[in-house]
């Protein structure tokens, strides 16, 4: 289904106006009584694939500019590949790592490194762009966390992975860097390497405050949490260590009980903090918790939405929910969730499987005892 510009602009102005006349519905109906997740649509239709440009894609992070602006960042990216029926040809490679998108006038820009024939992902780690890691990027690569604002750059939490064997999940975790661009140019800057994280993939979710930023990650399927004195993101960092903090990674605790998706969402909301995460194992299930603090104690994991998986394609799984709080309209948040397929096939016959999806959350929902 290729988006052409009329139905491009008609999804910005949907955008500008967020919601729409469905979700405003929806919301009559909650102040009715009817508290419920709904799909969005809107945001839905934006992220269609396309015969140019981004055809599809994971991860699904967000990052709202100074200019007012956001910053789509995705994992790992097809690029306009799209036939007629929603299919997909195979391009060499598949795909690239990660893609940032962006929304102007009536278009969606898709950014990447060179030109788009050269299927070069956003971020590729400076070993694999200088030769001296001899590995080529699908080796070698960057898949992205969540991102943040400082001196007006944007910075974006990566994890790299190296390739260690055929199959589907034959990948190891490398560490944790950042990756910083300037804006609005997306000028490449630097990459900051953080050591001695005990194996916990920091980066997944980020969420300021005027005092700290705190960096949370998953090892194991349990969410963790750190920070930083805010603006120095890049000095030094405690560890939630299960009641206070402390200086060594190693004597981190996680913030609950609870397993979950690799990639997750903390933010504030009225005085308390946020937090969306899907169960792990590839559940279908996505829950909410609050807290007073941004570590926690977290309240009991309320469940917000069961992700409808279809029946005609047992292959299918859901992943990596995440919340867009810059899109709040109406006491209703926006959250994204990805599907994919156990079948690499599946992404040629339907191009339409691999795409982000969204849907409205009532924070009444989310906050209600």
């Amino acid at each position: 289904m290729r988006i052409s510009g009329m139905m491009m602009a008609l999804v910005l102005a949907g955008l500008a106006a967020s919601c729409g006349a469905q979700e405003d519905k929806e919301n009559q109906g909650e102040q009715s009584g009817k508290v419920k997740t709904v799909p969005d649509s809107l945001f839905t239709t934006a992220f269609l694939p396309d015969t140019v440009g981004f055809a599809g894609a994971d991860g699904v992070y967000s990052q709202e500019m100074p200019d007012g602006r956001t910053v789509w960042i995705f994992g790992d990216t097809f690029i306009g590949n799209l036939t007629d029926g929603n299919k997909r040809f195979k391009t060499d490679p598949l795909y690239i790592r990660n893609s940032f998108v962006i929304f102007e006038d009536d278009r969606r820009i898709t950014l990447q490194q060179g030109n788009p024939e050269e299927f070069r992902s956003m971020m590729i780690p400076p070993e694999v762009e200088d030769g001296t890691s001899g590995k080529s990027e699908l080796e070698l690569w960057y898949w992205p966390g969540d991102a943040f604002i400082e001196n007006g750059d944007l910075n974006v939490f990566v994890s790299k992975f190296s390739q260690s064997g055929e199959g589907m999940w034959d990948f190891n975790f490398e560490g944790t860097e950042l990756v910083s661009f300037s804006y609005p140019g997306f000028e490449f800057q630097q990459v900051d390497t953080f050591n001695d994280l005990d194996s916990i993939h920091f980066g997944h979710a980020i969420c300021e405050t005027d005092s700290f930023t705190y960096i949370y990650g998953l090892k194991d399927g349990k969410a963790y949490a750190a920070r930083a004195e805010a603006g120095h993101v890049r000095g030094t960092w405690e560890f939630f260590n299960g009641s206070g903090w402390a200086t060594d990674a190693a004597q981190s605790e996680p913030m609950l009980d609870f397993s979950g998706s690799e990639q997750f969402s903390v933010f504030p909301y009225q005085g308390k903090f946020i937090m969306i995460m899907q169960e792990g194992s590839l559940s279908n299930r996505i829950f909410a918790f609050t807290a007073d603090s941004p570590a926690g104690p977290w309240s009991e994991g309320k469940l917000i939405y069961e992700i409808p998986i279809p029946e005609d394609n047992k292959n299918i799984f859901t992943y990596n929910a995440l919340a867009h709080p810059q899109f709040m309209e109406n006491g209703m948040l926006l959250v994204s969730y990805n599907t994919n397929s156990f079948e690499l096939q599946d992404h040629f016959d339907d191009a339409l499987i691999y795409r982000p999806r969204f849907i409205r959350v009532p924070m009444a929902l989310i906050l209600k005892d």
